[in-house]
């Protein structure tokens, strides 16, 4: 009865023990990204970058970033250039002893974007992807001189159902259906990149497909005004008639 009590007793200490590791081992590694994502995304980007929880379960080859918010560059006034629900992460538990950890796939689904347009020049988007462009060497020396680095490489990055809402001076506000982006293999498994590199590379590509995208739209909104300012002159030139005969001479 006694070797009973003690195997029992054994086995409870473990399980209480198990459980107050991997809870302390949870929050710190919760922590742990949060700070990482908002400490790398702010310098990256040279303006605040806010991540409002993590929930990392390595052990268990999952992860989640919840309500990740990129705030505007300085001189614009939209609520944000970036926001998202939740960022979903698979990761590889077999590598997390490795010297490259290994993110077998991160899906950011239905993001939203704000692209404030202030002139034909300038928008909080470009702003992004210049401190992107600027801040994008020199992390690495630093962040060797302040101790190991961490280096990752992430195998799939998809990039699915986000929209952007224009916010332009010159054509009011508009709505725009981003296609998806996918790009494989930031990194490799033998070198494998910074957190600051990772979060640039990811980050380039849906800051310059937003760039093409908004860049379209408002050449196809230019392009529609001018044609209605050119119809309205036309107009009050030759008459409705003549205008409607020159449509059809030109199949329009």
């Amino acid at each position: 009865m006694k070797l009973i009590k003690f195997v029992v007793g054994i086995a409870v200490v473990a399980v209480l023990g198990y459980f107050l590791y991997t809870t302390v081992f949870s929050d710190y590694l919760n922590k742990l990204t949060v700070d990482t994502v908002e400490e790398q995304g702010t310098k990256m980007l040279s303006t605040k970058v806010s991540l409002a929880a993590a929930d990392m379960a390595p052990h268990e080859g999952r992860g989640e970033l919840k309500n990740l918010q990129i705030n505007n560059p300085a001189g614009f006034n939209s609520e944000y250039a970036l926001h998202t629900d939740a960022v979903v992460l698979q990761i590889d538990p077999a590598s997390l002893l490795d010297d490259v950890k290994v993110v077998k796939e991160v899906t950011i689904d239905g993001a939203k974007l704000i692209a404030e347009q202030k002139n034909l020049k300038e928008t909080n988007l470009q702003a992004l992807l210049d401190s992107v462009n600027k801040n994008s060497s020199g992390g690495s020396a630093q962040e060797s001189a302040q101790g190991p680095e961490v280096r990752l490489m992430v195998e799939k990055f998809r990039f699915t159902n986000g929209s952007v809402r224009l916010i332009s001076e010159q054509f009011g506000e508009r709505s725009i259906k981003l296609p998806a982006i996918k790009v494989n293999n930031i990194g490799d498994k033998n070198k494998g990149l910074t957190p600051q590199e990772l979060g640039q590379a990811m980050i380039a590509p849906v800051l310059q497909q937003v760039k093409a995208a908004v860049t379209a739209e408002v050449t196809e909104i230019a392009k529609d005004k001018a044609e209605q300012e050119l119809k309205k002159k036309l107009t009050e030139k030759l008459g409705e008639d003549k205008v409607k005969d020159l449509k059809k001479l030109f199949g329009r």
